[in-house]
């Protein structure tokens, strides 16, 4: 079958320049090379001082000999590349299909901006339990902008890596983390992870990027509070059961049942629970929660089991989300971003169950972030999980959708 083929380019040759492009040839090299070649040409010859490159899992096998290929075709200066369930370009969702897509940046020199690369696997693991020594290995500053991880999720601690780096500076000094969980596979040593020379199916691979280089990050969890703020009495692991100093299903139940029922049919797509950042803002709406699953309810205990470990004390609210709340929220954040010059590159990571299954079309997420930000390049992919921060604090969301905006 043929191919489509998407280009998209972004600022002055002398100075800052992206490009981005998409393929949806089904022939891994063949992509590989329509990809490169759009790059090749948009940067006007000159090789980029890096590119991300995301591939669909039918890409996996060939992928490192593809990635042979483009780094001798462009010679960027670091490239990373990865797996995942479906890719995303320039306003295109490719879910279900064969795709590739890549996003190639080129800096103004000479050292204005600093990239750093790393990678960590079994053999050779990051010391999340040493701060000083972890913003070292990781090339973290204070003029450090953020940390662009791709993770392998059966073999990635996570929970315990992103709040690590985030503090790994101390004094306050939070460092913002962005990326993703590949989705590439269902089982371990099926993803595939690539920087620059190196191919790995486990692990993680990073980009620390520092210098003279505005990165904003939105975090849009496409989803709204309903009810009222309900405290923590009792929890045992991530098991909650006890609220307000009674059984939890019992308050949860309440709440829900005093919901109108066009409310309450929206929880036929699975109950969330939204956790307060600072519980001590005295009113709580959109952006002030970090939003779970519930993965279960025990009906015996009365309890309910979330996607991360409560503590008694915390602030919880039920959360709805729809593809009316999604589009709201994505909308309003997008809304704070006109206070800013365009960014000249994006990158986006959105959660596999958007998309279709709850717009009920194609490319709702990157035709909005590229129509309100003057369509920069962009390209991302579906993940199992997404990274990023909110209120100065590193997280794995869950459903939302993370633009990292490059200015």
């Amino acid at each position: 079958m043929g191919s489509v083929l998407t280009t998209t380019q972004h600022g002055d040759v002398e100075a800052w320049r992206s490009v981005s492009a998409t393929s949806e040839h089904h022939d891994t090299r063949t992509a590989a090379d329509e990809v490169a070649g759009a790059l090749h040409d948009g940067l006007g010859g000159r090789s980029p001082d890096i590119v991300l490159l995301f591939a669909s899992f039918h890409h996996a096998a060939a992928l490192p000999q593809a990635c042979d290929d483009l780094r001798r075709m462009l010679v960027p200066g670091h490239l990373l590349a990865a797996t995942a369930e479906s890719v995303l370009g320039d306003g295109r969702e490719l879910e279900g299909l064969s795709g590739m897509s890549a996003l190639a940046m080129r800096f103004p020199g000479p050292k204005r901006v600093r990239l750093a690369p790393w990678r960590t696997a079994s053999w050779d693991p990051i010391p999340i339990s040493q701060p000083e020594a972890l913003a070292a290995r990781l090339d973290i500053a204070s003029d450090t902008r953020c940390v662009l991880i791709l993770a392998d999720p059966f073999s990635t601690p996570s929970t315990r890596m992103l709040p690590a780096i985030g503090g790994c500076l101390g004094g306050g000094h939070a460092v913002p983390v962005t990326g993703g969980l590949l989705s590439g596979a269902s089982q371990p040593s099926c993803n595939r992870l690539i920087l620059d020379d190196v191919v790995q199916d486990a692990g993680a691979i990073g980009l620390t990027i520092s210098g003279d280089i505005d990165v904003r990050t939105i975090v849009s969890q496409g989803c709204r509070p309903v009810g009222a703020p309900i405290v923590i009495t009792d929890c045992d692991g991530n098991v909650i059961t006890g609220l307000s100093g009674r059984p939890a299903l019992d308050v949860v139940r309440d709440t829900l049942g005093e919901l109108p029922e066009q409310e309450r049919e929206l929880l036929s797509g699975g109950l969330l629970v939204g956790r307060a950042i600072d519980a001590g803002q005295k009113q709580l709406g959109r952006g002030d929660f970090v939003v779970r699953n519930v993965l279960g309810v025990d009906d015996e205990k009365k309890a309910l089991a979330i996607g991360e470990l409560p503590r008694r004390g915390q602030t919880i609210q039920i959360h709805l989300r729809d593809a009316q709340a999604a589009h709201e929220d994505l909308q309003l954040l997008l809304d704070g971003q006109q206070l800013h010059d365009p960014p000249f590159a994006s990158f986006l990571v959105t959660c596999n169950g958007r998309g279709q299954q709850l717009f009920g079309g194609v490319g709702h997420d990157t035709a909005i972030v590229r129509k309100r930000l003057g369509e920069p390049p962009l390209a991302g992919f579906f993940a199992a999980g997404e990274f990023g921060p909110i209120g100065g604090n590193n997280f794995i969301h869950s459903q939302a959708v993370v633009a990292t905006l490059f200015g």
